[in-house]
């Protein structure tokens, strides 16, 4: 019997479905990724294929542009997942030069190279790369040095009521100890007895 909430996503029309509950391979394309290969700048993609059988064979996935020619992608074969299911992975490389001419990428899964089966959205390529963005941002910023120095007084602050309070119980325990020993000195000895 099918769960609640999967029955609440097929009728929403939500197209993703979880691991371990489709019944056709679904392929899913990570976002660019730019780096330097010999000297030379190129973009990497890579397409994950969920909920495939074991004898998934090697050229099941692949990758088309929008000029309709097919690319060629390394394959990493079927490996189990620890849900047991399987997953596939395929790895395409681009020179940076070449990205506007393989406009728009989309991932497919199925046999025979032709785009009936299961595919990704449409990727633009375009832009400007990850990597350098990425960069960039570590290390601009209007308000990282003095939101650091926020974030450690806010730390120092809440350091300084932990002692406080630590200190604050070890003095009311330490009291309440005496007051205990106290009466019960008081009760062996009471006042005004000889001892």
């Amino acid at each position: 019997m099918a769960k609640p909430w999967l029955l609440l996503l097929l009728t929403l029309g939500t197209p993703a479905l979880p691991t371990g509950m489709c019944t056709a391979p679904f392929p899913s394309m990570a976002p660019p990724l730019t780096q330097v290969v010999d000297g030379q700048q190129k973009t990497l993609v890579i397409c994950l294929v969920l909920d495939i059988s074991p004898s998934f064979a090697d050229g099941s996935i692949w990758f088309s542009s929008g000029n309709g020619t097919t690319l060629d992608a390394f394959t990493y074969g079927p490996s189990p997942a620890g849900d047991g299911t399987w997953s596939s992975l395929a790895q395409l490389s681009l020179p940076a030069e070449e990205l506007a001419s393989w406009e728009p990428l989309v991932c497919h899964t199925g046999p025979g190279w032709q785009p009936q089966g299961p595919s990704t959205r449409p990727l633009q390529l375009s832009g400007e790369p990850k990597a350098e963005k990425c960069q960039q941002e570590l290390t601009t910023g209007p308000y990282g040095l003095s939101q650091t120095l926020i974030l450690g007084a806010i730390r120092l602050i809440f350091f300084k009521l932990l002692i406080f309070d630590v200190l604050m119980t070890c003095s009311h325990l330490w009291a309440l100890r005496i007051t205990t020993t106290h009466s019960n000195d008081l009760e062996v000895h009471p006042r005004g007895s000889r001892i």
